[in-house]
């Protein structure tokens, strides 16, 4: 990734930053031989498992496995940008950075990003006065009352009413000195119909709504969603996309959510933006939601950045339980673990707490259902299928969700399931299943969304990388050899080329230490920030691993050796998948060509 800042300085900043001294500043830590030990601040725990080792500058949890360094945890900490982090700590350091020389294109561009977040400042600052501090705002504050938010709330969600004005924040920004096409750019006033875009009649495009400001990572305004008072339609109104905000790549609330959503180990995904509100009042800090448009793959994306659990509790009317199917299935293409909640009597979130309380809601999150089961009753319409050639249909409709679990027991507890309900023998719908599977194109032996990290035992924080199981695939000498591999190339950056000439990219047995080769060729530690999340915590397993480095050059050579030698075992591995699915489809023929392929390499020694 290109940051506009060379390497060398971003390496300069981070030797001159103590990564103790910087966590120091939101937690205590405590010193417990060459390590600082605390409760972690990204999870909920009782034992401190937060592990800063001043003599890697490097960070590492045992419990939720989230690592990196000091750029990683201020990103984290502070939801900033890695830009707005190596900014912060080259200021506090007394490093200079230099100013890349920009285009004209480029500068025309920033010039228009400030002005159009200038702007948008001054509408939220507007619309926030006249709610609280005008008579105008007597509606909308009498709305907001009702529905049991104060002051406090109120601002902390930059909330805000737009009266039933024509022009009442086009004075205000002109007062600004905005002009009416600016406005119209930003999609804050609409130009009459009739006006044939000739200087025609400018009005506000918000009027007699209670404003909902939908804010960036900084807490900045970047759009607006507003609410009719009335029977008026359409009952929401939001800002259209322009070149600064697309509404598929922001979710309402994140910007108080990031850290909520790390310190419960999972996203509470809502529809509406007064149950995003009404939850984080409620102790429920991880809530979000969509903005007003169905969720999409970048927002899922978005979440997967913070967590790899979603809960989904969208409103349990028809269209909600429609809109929820779409989006768990979008959240489980792109690798997430879905739930669904189910509130009673067809409510939504910010209506069961007004009526039940926050106590009652522990209930309805006990009752949570995956979303495998969820979908089968939805398709089922609550009683199995009763005709052979319905059960089939239906586990075909589940297909591709049980196909995408990459836990091999949890698969078998769906399709036990489904078995169990509709009366069918697990090897009839694990057949079926396989059919399906069959019929879509392989995308490579290891999904992207295989993850490595299992719970490891707080009292064997000294050595990780030996209790975390790898995947089954993968053998555990080559995984071995890979996790040393990786940390001489860390600590003796000669073995990189060194690598280059014994194997390739493509000898990488699992995607995350694929990535982290990637960024070693990029740069090293200074390029860490590109890594995902969960990559970034296994980058600081590894250096944190208890490994004999004294003879490098030999665990190099034996390490390229182990998976060198791994290549042709994997290929039979390989060959004895395929033999097992032909000969549960019953292709007996193409099973023994297999099989004869398989008895003669054995011969040959392979």
């Amino acid at each position: 990734m290109e940051y506009g800042i060379p390497e060398e300085i971003i390496e300069e900043v981070r030797v001159r930053t103590d990564i103790v001294e910087i966590i120091s500043e939101y937690v205590t830590l405590q010193r417990k031989g060459k390590n600082h030990l605390v409760l972690c601040p990204f999870h909920a725990e009782k034992t401190p498992s937060f592990t800063v080792t001043p003599e890697k500058q490097i960070f590492y949890c045992f419990g939720c496995h989230v690592g990196g360094n000091v750029f990683s945890f201020l990103m984290k900490r502070e939801n900033w940008t890695f830009i707005e982090t190596v900014r912060h700590l080259a200021h506090r350091s007394g490093v200079s950075l230099p100013e890349r020389e920009l285009s004209a294109t480029e500068r025309k561009k920033r010039e228009r990003r400030r002005r159009w977040e200038e702007i948008h400042e001054w509408a939220a600052a507007y619309f926030q006065e006249i709610l609280l501090e005008k008579p105008e705002g007597e509606a909308g504050r009498r709305y907001l009352h009702s529905r049991g938010l104060d002051e406090q709330t109120i601002r902390s969600f930059r909330l805000g009413y737009a009266p039933p004005r024509w022009d009442g924040l086009i004075k205000t920004l002109s007062e600004h000195g905005v002009t009416l096409a600016e406005m119209v750019e930003a999609g804050l006033a609409l130009e009459a119909e009739n006006s044939g875009g000739q200087g025609g009649r400018v009005y506000d495009r918000f009027r007699n709504r209670v404003i909902f400001s939908i804010l960036d990572s900084s807490q900045r305004p970047v759009a607006f969603g507003g609410r009719v008072l009335d029977d008026s339609l359409p009952k929401y109104l939001n800002s259209p996309e322009t070149e600064f905000f697309s509404k598929g790549q922001h979710l309402y609330g994140m910007h108080r959510a990031h850290q909520g959503i790390r310190e419960q180990g999972f996203a509470l995904l809502v529809e509406g933006y007064m149950d995003v509100i009404a939850m984080q009042k409620a102790g429920y800090p991880n809530a979000v939601a969509s903005l007003g448009t169905a969720l999409t793959k970048d927002q899922a994306k978005l979440l997967r950045r913070y967590t790899n659990k979603i809960m989904i509790g969208y409103d349990a009317d028809a269209a909600g339980v429609q809109a929820a199917v779409r989006a768990g299935e979008i959240l489980r293409d792109v690798g997430l673990a879905v739930q669904v909640l189910q509130w009673p009597d067809g409510k939504d979130p910010d209506e069961f707490l007004r009526k039940h309380g926050a106590q009652e809601i522990t209930t309805v999150f006990n009752n949570a259902r995956t979303f495998i089961e969820f979908k089968y009753n939805i398709l089922s319409g609550g009683s199995a299928p009763r005709s052979i050639p319905e059960k089939a249909e239906l586990i075909s409709k589940l297909a591709p969700d049980i196909i995408k679990v990459t836990s091999p027991a949890e698969r078998e507890g769906y399709e036990r399931f489904l078995g169990l309900e509709l009366g069918l023998t697990l090897e009839a719908v694990q057949s079926e299943i396989l059919r399906q599977e069959q019929k879509k194109p392989k995308n490579g032996r290891e999904s992207e969304n295989s993850r490595l990290g299992q719970d490891i035992s707080v009292k064997n924080r000294d050595n990780i990388i030996r209790y975390v199981q790898p995947a089954s695939a993968v053998p555990m000498g080559i995984y071995r050899a890979e996790i040393i591999l990786l940390r001489l190339m860390f600590e003796f950056p000669r073995f990189i080329a060194r690598f280059e000439e014994e194997l390739n990219i493509e000898s990488w047995k699992l995607e995350e230490h694929k990535e982290i080769y990637r960024s070693l060729c990029a740069g090293g530690l200074g390029s860490q920030a590109d890594l995902p999340e969960n990559t970034q915590g296994k980058l600081a397993a590894i250096m944190l691993d208890d490994i004999d480095l004294t003879r490098p050059e030999q665990l190099f050579e034996d390490s390229v050796r182990r998976i060198k030698s791994g290549q042709t075992e994997e290929d039979i591995a390989d060959l004895q998948e395929r033999l097992t699915i032909l000969e549960k489809s019953g292709d007996l023929a193409g099973a023994m060509v297999l099989l004869r392929e398989i008895g003669e390499r054995l011969r040959r020694g392979e």
